[in-house]
């Protein structure tokens, strides 16, 4: 059924599906109503054809569902003996023969057993469960699954077809890029971005400006950290193109790891306030050409609030201890709390003059800042942290 939702012929079918299923059920009450020509009244008699009708579906309804609950049932604990099976067989080095034969004539359990192994093992014991894939005569079947228009089977083909490293596979998984359902499309992505060939992936990275944010995420995750990646990363710094820009900036703020080769600091001034937004939150992360306080200086004078918070923050990051005067101006004067909030913490977290100051602001009483840098101190020394020095 499924197949046939998914098919291309389904908006043409589907009008003649709606239209014949109404033409048996009519029939079924012209049937049972020439069935009951002892009734004279015409109305009686159709109404009671209407309801046998209506009972005898619902019984056969009941009657099916009981049925199929019961053989699912027996189905049900046959397969999870034969799975039991499958997996002593797979444990055990010596039984190749065995288990090619068993996933012959089991390939669906065979499958199932293989997919939960491959994401339990690694090492020398998943080469061993991916050669044995390899030989069976699901593999086959697993080729021209990916090739079908099911979302369902594509996505467990690709799953497991990811995992291989046969240039076979490979080529299948590469064709669900184009899959018409992009929950294929998303597994597709998700496996080469995982185990993929250089080129595949670097393809699949090049496209993820177009994604949802929440997959941009996941994939940032999945993709290991290799020469391909810092090429991707190095590049999308360093272009003209400001929504590379930020998918680069998304991917260090994801994965929180230092960049090892030297950043931009034009990107400190861009005429995109969501590309100064995001540099100055992950500047803890990356690494500059030039001094980092000829970088933070401009960003706590931005025209934006945003900017200047998250560059305030980064001083307490990055130790920008020149930069104090500035934060205790941030904390007199500024356009939200959040901004004042981020100068407090950084002047808390440089401690010495910084934490001295911060003090002094507190003592004068002053305006709202003496608030916001009081809640600070308190919040430090509640949490266990003596004052810094």
């Amino acid at each position: 059924m499924t197949g046939l939702i998914y098919s291309p012929h389904f908006r043409r079918i589907e009008p003649l599906l709606v239209s014949g299923t109404l033409a048996c059920y009519a029939a079924c009450v012209l049937a049972v109503a020439g069935w009951l020509r002892g009734v004279d009244d015409p109305m009686v008699r159709y109404a009671l054809a209407f309801i046998v009708v209506q009972i005898a579906i619902q019984a056969g309804l009941i009657l099916g569902l009981v049925v199929s609950k019961d053989l699912r049932s027996r189905r049900d604990r046959a397969r999870a003996a034969r799975r039991r099976s499958l997996e002593e067989l797979l444990a055990r080095p010596d039984s190749s023969r065995e288990t090619l034969e068993m996933a012959a004539e089991w390939p669906d359990d065979f499958l199932s057993v293989v997919e939960n192994a491959m994401h339990a093992l690694a090492g020398s014991a998943r080469r061993r469960i991916a050669e044995l894939l390899e030989a069976s005569a699901p593999y086959r079947q697993l080729l021209i699954e990916a090739a079908g228009a099911s979302p369902g089977p594509v996505i467990r083909a690709v799953n497991l077809l990811g995992r291989l490293e046969n240039p076979g596979a490979r080529a299948a998984v590469g064709r669900c890029l184009k899959h018409r359902a992009e929950a294929v499309r998303r597994a597709a992505r998700k496996a080469i971005v995982i185990g993929g060939e250089e080129d595949a992936r670097r393809q699949v990275l090049e496209g993820v400006c177009s994604l949802p944010f929440w997959e941009r995420i996941i994939l940032f995750q999945l993709v290991p950290a290799d020469s391909m990646l810092h090429d991707f990363l190095a590049k999308g710094l360093a272009s003209d193109d400001d929504e590379r820009i930020l998918v680069a900036l998304e991917f260090v703020l994801t994965r929180q790891r230092l960049l090892l080769f030297p950043v931009p600091v034009k990107l400190a001034q861009s005429r995109n306030v969501e590309v100064r937004i995001k540099f100055f939150r992950a500047l803890p992360f990356l690494r500059l050409e030039e001094e980092v306080d000829s970088v933070l200086e401009p960003g706590l004078h931005d025209p934006d609030w945003r900017v200047r918070a998250l560059a305030a923050r980064a001083c307490g990051y990055l130790r920008a201890e020149a930069l104090v005067w500035r934060l205790l101006e941030m904390c007199a004067s500024f356009d939200d709390p959040a901004e004042a909030g981020h100068a407090a913490r950084a002047l808390a977290a440089l401690g010495g003059e910084g934490w001295d100051r911060l003090q002094e602001v507190v003592a004068s009483g002053r305006g709202t800042g003496h608030r916001i840098a009081a809640e600070v101190i308190e919040r430090r020394m509640l949490g266990g942290r003596e004052a810094p020095r």
